[in-house]
């Protein structure tokens, strides 16, 4: 079977004016699930290994770029649960009554704030190394160092810190075999055997450097949203959430993990040994639940033709 091919990436105006953008993979009659980005963002890169777990399960995969990232205008002063209602009116625009949500790190806030605001709509939710609700890194002990002093800088001085790792940026821009390197050497000890594959670091450095090419405002401004107030109980989130988590994870402790998990009506706990980025080696096992939930023929909708071209 031929691996999906991406799509040329989308957008469609919300009521505000604004524009979300998004890429996606799969039929486009396929079972929804909306992939929400961890803090770099969403490039749209091919993935083989996730394209075959797509094309064997006849799944359209929507890849949604949060504001400021991508071709999505940026929102200034909203919530983690405003950007459900910018998802609610991708969906409408999509013709999409039922669809799953896969949220990663900075992206499962957003994916549960979709579960809370449309309960009817979400069929079922991965939370995938998520960001804890009132994360503080000062507070986190189970945080590695060099991950600890980041996000306490970028949390206490954002513009600084912006100017910073956009200085570095402009270094590293045509040197993506240096950055893999650092990733390497910055990699807390859950994380350090994958990033031990030279080609696995390469392919993130890419990633990264693709994902942040007009600058570090987008990630900057979504890490303090997601460490201000929500907008949302968490529980209110009705769908049953698939919580995804590794025990040597050293950018989120599981056990922050575990304690947000015992708010959520209907958590299903999967705490593994792995460290913060371990999505790509479990995406069949994270996307099939999903995949199941959001199949139900009378509950969905097929997309519309827009997105033949």
């Amino acid at each position: 079977m031929d691996a999906p091919l991406l799509t040329v990436k989308e957008a469609v105006e919300l009521s505000d004016g604004r524009r979300l953008s998004f890429s996606a993979i799969g039929p486009r009659d396929g079972i929804p699930i909306l992939y929400l980005h961890g803090a770099i963002g969403s490039p749209p890169l091919r993935d083989t290994g996730l394209e075959r777990v797509i094309a064997g399960s006849r799944i359209r995969y929507l890849m949604v770029d949060r504001p400021g990232f991508g071709g999505s205008d940026p929102h200034p002063g909203r919530q983690v649960a405003d950007f459900a209602r910018d998802i609610g009116e991708l969906a409408d625009a999509l013709q999409l009554r039922r669809f799953s949500m896969l949220g990663v790190s900075a992206g499962a806030p957003y994916a549960l704030a979709c579960g809370a605001e449309m309960p009817g709509r979400v069929a079922a939710i991965a939370a995938v190394s998520a960001i804890p609700t009132g994360f503080r890194p000062r507070r986190s002990n189970g945080t590695a160092l060099p991950y600890r002093l980041s996000l306490m800088a970028l949390l206490g001085r954002p513009r600084s810190m912006r100017r910073t790792i956009d200085a570095a940026l402009a270094l590293a821009l045509n040197r993506p075999r240096m950055l893999s390197r650092l990733f390497a050497l910055g990699a807390a000890g859950g994380d350090r055997d994958i990033l031990s594959d030279p080609r696995i670091r390469e392919i993130a450095a890419r990633r990264f450097l693709a994902a942040i090419e007009h600058g570090s405002a987008p990630m900057i401004d979504d890490y303090l949203v997601c460490c201000a107030d929500w907008g949302f109980e968490l529980g209110a989130v009705a769908p049953p959430v698939h919580l995804w988590h590794g025990v040597r994870d050293g950018v989120i402790p599981y056990r922050a993990a575990q304690r947000m998990g015992r708010r959520l009506p209907d958590c299903r706990p999967r705490f593994i040994k792995a460290g913060h980025f371990f999505l790509r080696s479990r995406i069949a096992e994270v996307i099939r639940p999903l995949a199941k939930a959001a199949a139900t023929p009378s509950e969905y909708v097929g997309y519309t033709d827009r997105l033949a071209a």
